[in-house]
């Protein structure tokens, strides 16, 4: 079927008004990957749903492809088809149904969202696993891509061994493989059913004018995701190293200091002890001690004779007293306290000191 290329032109236009960045950006991917191919690609989109325009840039990341796409490749296992579309749980409803259509969970898929349905793409990872960085030209021309014919359409592939066809209605998907002869038989046979609905034969020059749709695996979302855990606990476990580093360092300097001060407060209380064990030989040597000792016992000794200490004095040194005593008092009790007779009172015998006993006379014979 011929197609208007003003009217092509267009919807090309329309397109590009639309994804604005993302053609930007895919438009420096193309300018790498130029250097790499001579595929003569115009630009790399990956597919995005209507209704989830506005991932996070972690999922991204995780989610984006894994490299620069390569040459085209049609699965020899590639399925199709539909599912109602629930905002917010795409990938979870195309994922499910293509890993039951598939009976595996590790599968690639493409998809894109017209209105209420889901139009999706799958295939077996392992199948994809042979063919890195490869894309589906079946993916670029789902409802709603750039590159779409509305349905009903019927798009064909044929090469040397075999032949594919995705076959697109209203209310469908469907994919179908096999020789030339039968593929073209069936396309032809389908395109009658559905109302005359035009074929569209994907030749290599056609091909070439598709944009590229990268697929999208889960699992490899998960090992991503795994590799993505495990850099964010490596940090946090070096954050937190060196976090005790630091809290360590800290208690280590503050101990430090505390043994510091621990050790100056020693010496300092060392240095008090000393200066009062100074100052105590200090007054266990005064003669000041002495002369009190001496006065203490000279005292006692006259209150055990019932005498009576009058004067008691220290001159140059030398202590000089006086003291009354009983007459019964001996000499010999005089001699002990280091006196002698001076004279007889009234109150009794009067001694002194032997060494000082020429006191100045007062009256009564008291100084």
């Amino acid at each position: 079927m011929n197609f208007d290329k003003e009217t092509l032109q267009q919807k090309i236009a329309t397109a590009r008004e639309k994804v604005g960045p993302l053609i930007a950006k895919a438009r420096e991917q193309v300018a790498k990957l130029s250097e790499k191919s001579s595929t003569g690609l115009d630009q790399i989109i990956k597919p995005k749903s209507n209704a989830t325009e506005t991932p996070s840039s972690l999922t991204k990341i995780l989610t984006g492809a894994t490299g620069a796409l390569g040459e085209y490749y049609f699965p020899p296992e590639l399925i199709g088809g539909t599912c109602p579309h629930i905002p917010g749980e795409e990938e979870e409803i195309v994922w499910n149904a293509a890993a039951e259509a598939c009976d595996t969970e590790r599968v690639h898929v493409v998809w894109q969202t017209v209105e209420n349905k889901l139009w999706y793409l799958a295939v077996r990872s392992g199948e994809i696993a042979s063919h890195p960085n490869t894309w589906c030209p079946f993916a670029s021309v789902l409802p709603g891509m750039k590159d779409a014919v509305p349905p009903p359409v019927c798009y064909t592939h044929y090469d040397d061994e075999s032949a594919s066809m995705m076959l697109l209605t209203t209310e469908g998907l469907q994919i179908y493989r096999g020789t030339s002869l039968v593929v073209r038989a069936k396309a032809e046979r389908s395109a009658r059913e559905i109302g005359d609905a035009p074929i569209i034969e994907l030749v290599p020059d056609k091909i070439l004018q598709l944009a590229p749709v990268p697929w999208y695996s889960v699992s490899l979302f998960e090992d991503r995701a795994r590799r993505v855990l495990g850099a964010v606990s490596v940090f946090s476990a070096l954050a937190v190293a060196s976090l005790a580093f630091v809290i360590w360092l800290i208690a280590s300097m503050s101990l430090i200091a505390a043994k510091h001060d621990l050790t100056e407060t020693k010496i300092r209380t060392q240095n008090k002890t000393t200066q009062l064990m100074q100052m105590s030989e200090k007054l266990r040597a005064s003669p000041m001690r002495d002369q009190l000792a001496k006065f203490t016992d000279l005292n006692d000794n006259l209150i055990v004779l019932n005498g009576l200490l009058e004067v008691y004095e220290i001159k140059d040194n030398k202590p000089r007293w006086r003291a009354v005593v009983p007459p019964s008092v001996t000499a010999d009790r005089i001699n002990e306290l280091g006196g002698k007779n001076i004279e007889n009172t009234t109150d009794g015998v009067a001694i002194g000191n032997a060494a000082q006993i020429d006191f100045e006379a007062v009256a009564g014979g008291k100084k």
